[in-house]
């Protein structure tokens, strides 16, 4: 098996005989566990452990299997970056984190649903299709409890969100498997969920986001987007990814980006319709005034054949965001510079999109938690406040 080796060039240490066998692996220690709830004739187990987990943040909950309170022991203390350089990335995120989400929705997400390969497991599953609400807000709040200050902290709330979703993904793995009806293509797709896949993914939620930041003239010193780097990497740890395969600098994952997409981005009908679904959802989810803005952000990032081929409307998002700006943040008579009328509809946008999240009923199952400390340095008025946040841009400005 071809192993990466940390002194070569990007191109060489993630070359395609690396990642062509990273696709061939999922994550041995998550999926021996579901391997042993389903051998057991627990099938049940795993539905419920889910449940249990989404319930419970305590070290082990009594409910679940041994196997699985096994797990959670055995991947409780894998966080084995500089627990500084993790502090500075998650505040870097508590400053950010309304663009960061945003940027979750307009850029990380349709860029994974551009990789023809790894968008199948989510069509496969149809879960996105079938509850885009609950599918986008789940995947923000595993950002939200991972990235908040101390979420990565021993029995920090991200170390949990981080064990249930590598579980969860080992579940996804072994059901589709063994389903004689899933009609996984194995030779072209590789196995579900696998170590290139899951590296694309953290890459999505590490660089992308920093590059995303710096389109929208955001400026972050150097040392924050090394140190948020480096909070993702050890969520990538948590969730399974292989420690080799990890780029080890802001250059390296950028690379390492541009690789994969090399390899994945391809027009496929599953990408097509996640993309259609997640902007009904978004468009659903802010004021009328904001509904174009989500394929005018995406078109923003996005390059242009990849959001043509996805099939997002061509809105000019300078045209939107101007005529915002003189219709929604103009009377405020606080923004006198273009730039900085820009800065506040897409800062107002983006915190639409985290009142929509807070105020989330997720399927009756649960609400999305946000911690006080967020939700006071994003000024983010309580769910029942009749508090107008276009005051609160004007007192930011």
């Amino acid at each position: 098996m071809p192993v990466p080796d940390s002194s070569v060039a990007p191109q060489v240490r993630w070359s395609d005989a690396v990642l062509d066998a990273a696709r061939t692996r999922g994550d041995a220690l998550a999926d021996a566990a579901v391997a042993s709830v389903f051998a057991a004739g627990q099938t049940a187990a795993v539905s419920d452990l889910m449940g249990t987990l989404m319930r419970n943040d305590q070290a082990a909950p009594a409910a679940l299997p041994a196997v699985v309170r096994d797990y959670l022991a055995q991947t409780s203390g894998l966080v084995t970056r500089p627990a500084s350089s993790v502090a500075r990335g998650e505040r870097m995120f508590a400053q950010h984190g309304p663009e960061i989400l945003m940027l979750l929705c307009c850029y990380s997400l349709p860029s994974s649903y551009a990789a023809r390969k790894g968008v199948a497991v989510l069509h496969q599953t149809a879960y996105l299709a079938k509850r885009p609400n609950r599918r986008l807000f789940e995947t923000a709040q595993m950002i939200v409890d991972v990235m908040s200050p101390g979420g990565l902290d021993a029995g920090g709330r991200g170390i949990r969100t981080a064990q249930k979703v590598r579980l969860m993904h080992a579940a996804i793995r072994h059901l589709i498997l063994t389903n004689p009806h899933a009609a996984w293509d194995r030779q072209d797709l590789g196995t579900p969920i696998n170590q290139e896949d899951l590296l694309g993914t953290l890459m999505t939620f590490s660089w992308l986001i920093l590059d995303g930041l710096r389109r929208q003239h955001i400026a972050i010193d150097p040392e924050d987007e090394a140190a948020y780097l480096e909070a993702w990497l050890a969520v990538g740890e948590l969730m399974g990814v292989e420690p080799a395969l990890l780029p080890r600098t802001v250059a390296e994952a950028e690379a390492l980006t541009q690789i994969i997409e090399r390899r994945q981005i391809a027009p496929s009908t599953a990408g097509s319709e996640m993309m259609a679904a997640l902007l009904t959802m978004m468009a659903d989810n802010v004021p009328r005034a904001f509904r174009t803005m989500p394929a005018s952000m995406i078109r923003q990032f996005l390059p242009v054949e990849v959001a043509n081929f996805l099939g997002v409307p061509n809105h000019v998002l300078e045209r939107e965001l101007l005529d915002l700006a003189e219709r929604l943040v103009h009377p405020l008579q606080v923004f006198a510079e273009v730039e900085a009328r820009r800065h506040g509809v897409i800062r107002a946008f983006s915190v639409h999109l985290m009142r929509a999240m807070m105020t989330a009923d997720l399927d009756g199952r649960a609400t999305f938690a946000m911690p006080d400390t967020l939700t006071q340095a994003w000024h983010l008025a309580p769910a029942d406040s009749e508090e107008s946040f276009w005051r609160k841009l004007a007192e930011r400005a």
